[in-house]
């Protein structure tokens, strides 16, 4: 004699919808998504010299390398995300958030390493 398999449970909606915003965060956080992938070889090198800059705490040099972003951004040679990227880390570099700066340099030169 054989016995009834038994069935799955049906989930709910509200089950339905916490397991996919389950799934679409953790996508989010695994490597390669979202976060700063796909940024250029412009991007990437300012960032290798931001993070440089930031290690050091040069505030000339960061002077430097905002205006030159700044220029590459009005020329269309740096794209505006990415630029904007690039500008909070100055930003944090001008309020004195050398070690934030420093991660999120960190950040886009890991994410463009690993593409």
């Amino acid at each position: 004699m054989t016995r009834p398999r038994p069935q799955p449970a049906a989930c709910t909606k509200r089950q339905s919808s916490f397991l996919l915003a389950t799934v679409l965060v953790g996508s989010m956080l695994l490597p390669g998504c979202g976060g700063y992938s796909g940024a250029s070889y412009r991007t990437y090198e300012y960032a290798n010299a931001l993070y440089t800059i930031c290690n050091r705490q040069h505030t000339a040099k960061l002077d430097e390398v905002a205006v030159k972003i700044a220029a590459d951004t009005a020329s269309g040679e740096l794209p505006e995300g990415e630029a904007k990227w690039l500008e909070a880390i100055v930003d944090d570099a001008r309020r004195g958030d050398w070690k934030r700066g420093m991660k999120t340099a960190r950040e886009i030169v890991r994410q463009q390493a690993t593409r």
